[in-house]
């Protein structure tokens, strides 16, 4: 809440602001740089804003999520979930990633980023998938359904 300074009544803090301090507290506990956050901060942002309600989660997995330090080969690992048809947004996705590292002066080869639909998640949860189980395990939240 933010006191308005000629009124004095307390008002709700602006969504931006909110979704940036969520996103931050997030964050905290990964073994992203700098420039990792604001690549994965910017990416997030752009995704929200293209795929709007089509968007239904973010998720940090890996050995970033789970804070161990970066070795050389250490890479950022993504999963972008959509509420259908994960082949209508695959190249968007992908295309936002690669400007949001390049805007930020990062190498989009460092950005694996991974495209499905609420359908394939369910199926791999379904049949106990080892990757989504890793997946859920580490995951970090970066926006929309911890499920």
């Amino acid at each position: 809440m933010l006191r308005d300074a000629h009124a004095g009544a307390i008002r709700p803090l602006p969504m931006l602001f909110r979704m940036a301090t969520e996103l931050d507290e997030a964050l905290a506990a990964t073994s992203l740089s700098e420039v990792e956050r604001r690549v994965v901060e910017r990416l997030v942002g752009q995704l929200r804003e293209e795929l709007g309600d089509e968007l239904y989660a973010v998720w940090l997995y890996g050995s970033r999520a789970r804070g161990e330090p970066p070795r050389p080969e250490s890479d950022v690992d993504l999963l972008v979930i959509s509420r259908q048809d994960e082949h209508r947004h695959w190249r968007r996705v992908h295309e936002i990633a690669y400007k949001a590292a390049v805007a930020e002066g990062a190498s989009p080869a460092w950005y694996s980023v991974h495209v499905d639909d609420l359908d394939w998640l369910r199926g791999r949860r379904e049949i106990r998938s080892f990757f989504i189980q890793e997946v859920d395990r580490d995951k970090v939240v970066l926006y929309g359904s911890p499920e």
